[in-house]
């Protein structure tokens, strides 16, 4: 077996093992544990370290040189870990600290070796086989269909939730989308995998999934034409273009409801904006390193949330919980990395796009950007993250490369017009 097909095989298991796909759930009131119980996870956990401690002993000058070409997300991952000093659940943030670390490493691995073309297929293999075991579970055994009258008849796939499955299959309707525009082998492969995903969103009743896949779908024949104008007008476009359908996106959220005639409140926001006002104002009592890392919801400082809104477990919006956790030191950190790589990643359609495969970057980052204004999934050990760090590690080794060639380029050209002089 040569080295690639070994660092390829190792990739797609930390990526199966980080999509969930290994660990099949049924709905949460039916069972917590996985198919096989609470080893099954704690062994694929194990494995996945073991790997990663492996391959950072292994390949540890070539870690440390992706860490310090983007060192935004070593910041942040340090102030999450210094955090812990001021914390009052130091266990819960020691154990989601953990899992941070180990996102971290599989991005640097796959920054490192593999390009985003090659990273592209392993996710369409991974939400491929998530897509494809939600179908025939929740088809064939009602242990994957919620039971709670509050959710009943609403699918749950194998990942124990109805939200789950739904942002699970917005990405994979997002891989499967693009990747069936742009190539012609196993095309029908592709679209039957996009449509089987856009079905489990309609069957998870996912409005945000549902958001998401419109918003992605619009910004198709955006990114076309920006191809075909100035460098300048395409940056100043986009960045407008992005923020319109942003908006758009929220808008339609909030006012589902209205749009589709339902009365269910998992299609609203119903709740969360009186949950946001009491979060905005617990950010405002500590507002610089806020109250340590996952340090919030179970500290004295919560009660009064807890109380009033006894459904609320976080604060259903990444960036509030990442104000609460950091404060604003931290998060201006974040959004400093995020800017830096959603500059990256529409320099790279205006330089280098080719199919609509190439717009998936910026795709991501939008998904991130629209799920994390109604669930909590930013800075989380999850797909989420993973898709997010990985991409950004990823841009910057791109980056790096293609200067290199440039400055060759330019010292080859310098050496000949000497010489012809």
């Amino acid at each position: 077996m040569s080295a690639k097909t070994k660092e390829t095989l190792i990739a797609i298991f930390l990526i199966l093992v980080s999509a969930g796909v290994l660990t099949i759930k049924p709905a949460q009131e039916i069972s917590m544990s996985p198919i096989g119980g609470d080893k099954v996870d704690t062994l694929l956990n194990i494995i996945s370290y073991l790997i990663l401690f492996y391959l950072s002993l292994i390949y540890w000058k070539s870690f440390l040189y992706v860490v310090t070409r983007n060192p935004l997300q070593f910041l942040l991952l340090a102030i999450v870990l210094f955090s812990m000093l001021w914390s009052e659940d130091l266990r819960n943030g020691l154990t989601y600290a953990r899992g941070l670390i180990r996102i971290y490493l599989i991005a640097i691995y796959l920054a490192l070796r593999f390009t985003l073309k090659e990273q592209m297929r392993f996710i369409a293999l991974a939400l491929g086989l998530g897509a494809s075991l939600s179908m025939i579970f929740s088809t064939f055994s009602p242990d994957y269909i919620h039971k709670a009258p509050e959710l009943e008849g609403m699918w749950t796939g194998i990942y124990g939730h109805k939200n789950e499955l739904g942002y699970m299959m917005a990405w994979s309707t997002g891989v499967f989308l693009h990747l069936g525009l742009s190539i012609n082998r196993y095309r029908w492969l592709m679209w039957l995998l996009c449509g089987t995903s856009i079905c489990l969103i309609i069957l998870s009743r996912s409005t945000t999934s549902l958001t998401i896949v419109l918003t992605m779908v619009l910004l198709l024949p955006f990114y076309q034409f920006l191809k075909k104008t100035n460098y300048k007008l395409q940056i100043i476009m986009m960045s407008l273009g992005l923020m319109l359908l942003i908006c758009f996106s929220l808008l339609l959220m909030n006012n589902v409801e209205t749009l589709v005639g339902t009365s269910g409140k998992d299609l609203t926001l119903n709740g969360r904006s009186d949950l946001w006002e009491g979060v905005i104002s617990k950010v405002w009592e500590r507002p610089w390193f806020g109250y340590g890392y996952y340090g919030f919801w179970n500290s004295a400082a919560a009660i009064n949330l807890r109380v009033t809104f006894e459904w609320a477990s976080n604060s259903h919006n990444g960036f509030l919980d990442l104000l609460l956790d950091l404060g604003f030191f931290g998060f201006l950190v974040f959004a400093a990395g995020f800017m830096r790589c959603l500059f990256m990643a529409l320099s790279r359609i205006t330089y280098l796009a080719k199919k609509p495969e190439d717009y998936w970057p910026v795709q991501m980052l939008i998904i991130i950007i629209i799920l994390n204004f109604t669930e909590a999934r930013l800075l989380t050990p999850s797909w989420n993250w993973l898709m997010y760090v990985t991409t950004a590690l990823t841009l910057t080794m791109e980056y790096q490369r293609n200067r290199q060639v440039s400055t060759d380029k330019l010292t080859l050209i310098t050496v000949q017009n000497t010489f012809s002089t």
